[in-house]
């Protein structure tokens, strides 16, 4: 399981719902919260085994509302954003969603009962962004660390950025793009996220 994949999984698993997430500590709701995903994924496992494609729709659902898209584009892309035309923006951020959402999906296929240790809370309980720190403990090997990084955008709690092992999702997607954007031009790493997108929207199976 390469690092991106692995980082999404725990992601998943650890918590989003659609609930308003300044309604109660940020701790507070991860804990709450990944309770509710993971008894859901444990229930429908074999239903979403046979068909996927129901993935897409829950993810967009249950997960994606609790991003700051925009956010997390402008600091993936870094100076390529500042840039960035208005259009050409607005189309990154949408594929990038895209590309979250497919990865998603495809992270929680691989859900097997992935236990989630969740850290004493560490900070300013009424500050506007928190960190929240977790581990997924793995049978038979080292427990993965997966730090969170919130902020409070009109009322609700938004995730920024998650940190998996030290390594950051923005970081990892940063340095990715940023390679083919110096290669090929942004236009083109906007293409190459439609078109694999458009590839992806026509199969059956979710996989990234």
């Amino acid at each position: 399981m390469n690092l991106i994949t692995k980082n999404l999984l725990a992601l998943v698993l650890t918590f989003f719902s659609a609930w308003s997430w300044a309604s109660m500590p940020a701790d507070e709701l991860v804990r709450e919260t990944s309770e509710r995903m993971l008894t859901a994924l444990k229930n429908e496992h074999d239903a979403l085994k046979a068909n996927p494609a129901k993935l897409y729709t829950l993810t967009e659902e249950i997960i994606l509302p609790h991003f700051d898209f925009e956010r997390i584009s402008s600091w993936v892309l870094g100076k390529y954003w500042r840039e960035a035309t208005p259009e050409q923006k607005s189309r990154f951020t949408q594929e990038f969603r895209n590309l979250l959402v497919r990865t998603y999906a495809t992270a929680m296929l691989e859900y097997s009962g992935q236990e989630i240790k969740y850290l004493p809370f560490k900070g300013d309980t009424g500050a506007n962004t928190v960190t929240v720190r977790t581990e997924v403990v793995q049978p038979g090997g080292p427990a993965i660390p997966i730090n969170y990084s919130l902020f409070v955008k009109e009322g609700e709690w938004k995730v920024y950025d998650v940190v998996v092992e030290n390594t950051s999702l923005v970081a990892n997607y940063r340095s990715s793009f940023a390679n083919e954007i110096r290669q090929s031009g942004l236009d083109a790493l906007i293409e190459k996220l439609a078109s694999r997108s458009n590839q992806r929207s026509g199969k059956s199976a979710v996989a990234e």
